[in-house]
């Protein structure tokens, strides 16, 4: 069996890795609420589909484990793209392979709210209040943060497998262009996503 070529850092391959980057945000936003958009109409619900939230009318109506399974929808897509794009890049280095493993990396985004850090400017404000995971833990009559820890607990070591994965000698190439390219993704998608799916 021939050795397998290892991945190069060419001006190609790193414009690649950006531009795969910059669309894994309004992607992942795109399938995180569409998956939210398709569980509650599963459930009857007339929802509709915004850049960056699913609006649920009549949802008051509906049961403890239909609120759980539409509040758990979207962190589910994220987490099964995550942890097959993990298996595949540890398999193989690609820049594909790796935008879709980052996709475990959703947790992060509530590290400022668990230390009591607002960075509203950056959307991160300094409450759980109303997200997935608070949503979650509360229809299973858990402690509010508590799914969101556990999120922390799996994609830690996952995200330190992702950077193994990565060839040796490129993660310090590779890292940077990928997380302005995801950066740049997210903030152009919270800019023109309103324009896009008001």
């Amino acid at each position: 069996m021939p050795k397998q070529q290892a991945w190069d850092t060419t001006a190609g391959q790193l414009v690649l890795l950006f531009v795969l980057s910059l669309l894994a945000a309004p992607v992942e936003f795109l399938a995180h609420e569409g998956a939210h958009y398709v569980a509650a109409r599963g459930f009857g619900l007339a929802a509709s589909l915004h850049f960056d939230q699913v609006d649920l009318p009549g949802a008051e109506r509906l049961g403890n484990l239909q609120r759980l399974v539409i509040a758990a929808a979207g962190p589910a897509v994220d987490w099964i793209v995550g942890l097959v794009g993990v298996l595949l890049v540890v398999a193989r280095f690609t820049p594909m392979r790796l935008v879709l493993a980052i996709w475990v990396a959703r947790p992060l985004q509530f590290l400022p709210s668990l230390v009591g850090v607002g960075v509203d400017y950056l959307g991160l404000g300094g409450s759980l209040q109303g997200s997935d995971e608070v949503t979650m833990a509360r229809a299973l009559s858990l402690p509010d943060h508590s799914v969101v820890w556990l999120e922390l607990a799996v994609a830690s070591p996952l995200l330190v497998l992702i950077v193994l994965a990565i060839p040796a000698g490129r993660r310090l190439v590779v890292l940077p262009v990928m997380s302005v390219g995801v950066l740049a993704g997210w903030a152009g998608w919270l800019v023109l996503g309103p324009y896009v799916l008001p």
